[in-house]
């Protein structure tokens, strides 16, 4: 009885330090947040279950993004296929892509986000509020803005490449920050 109020005290602990990171990461997957809120809670089961399988050694948030890749795996094939979830292909390298961050990458991607969303104009982020933060989608928001869906799309596209650009560009100066004279590879 101790042993198992102890894994329940140690397991509660690890979810609550690293929880905001496992649904951030689930959520760069799925675009939908019910989605990605139902998949979390999913998951948390998940890893209780297979809590004593968990290898101490081991990051607990690797481990946790390694169980939730395959139940976001699960979920993409068993859904029918949607205009707002990437294809089976670029969701596994998705991924394969931000299991190779590491988290201070992760969460200077994060801040960088974060920043270049407030320098947005108030109306390139309204719209990203609407069709990113709620579940109604492209079209919901189209018609409710009394727009065409491919207009919505134009809109986002280019709101998107202005923030990669900002992110990029932040980073960038991060990088150049942290060591000003980078060296060159002669070959």
């Amino acid at each position: 009885m101790h042993d198992l109020q102890t894994r329940k005290l140690e397991f509660a602990d690890c979810l609550r330090q690293h929880q905001s990171q496992l649904f951030g990461y689930i959520h760069s997957l799925l675009r939908n947040l019910s989605d990605a809120d139902d998949l979390f809670q999913q998951t948390t089961l998940i890893l209780w279950k297979k809590f004593a399988e968990y290898d101490r050694s081991r990051s607990f948030l690797s481990w946790a993004c390694g169980v939730a890749r395959f139940e976001i795996a699960n979920f993409l094939r068993s859904r029918s296929r949607q205009q707002l979830y990437f294809t089976d292909e670029l969701n596994l390298l998705l991924i394969e892509a931000q299991e190779e961050l590491k988290q201070d990458e992760i969460d200077s991607r994060r801040e960088a986000l974060a920043k270049c969303t407030a320098k947005l104009r108030a109306g390139d982020r309204k719209l990203l509020e609407d069709c990113y933060a709620e579940s109604s989608g492209v079209a919901a928001v189209a018609e409710r803005q009394g727009r065409s869906p491919q207009s919505v799309h134009n809109s986002l596209r280019r709101i998107r490449r202005a923030l990669f650009e900002c992110i990029r560009r932040l980073l960038a100066q991060e990088a150049l920050a942290l060591d000003p004279h980078p060296t060159v590879e002669r070959s």
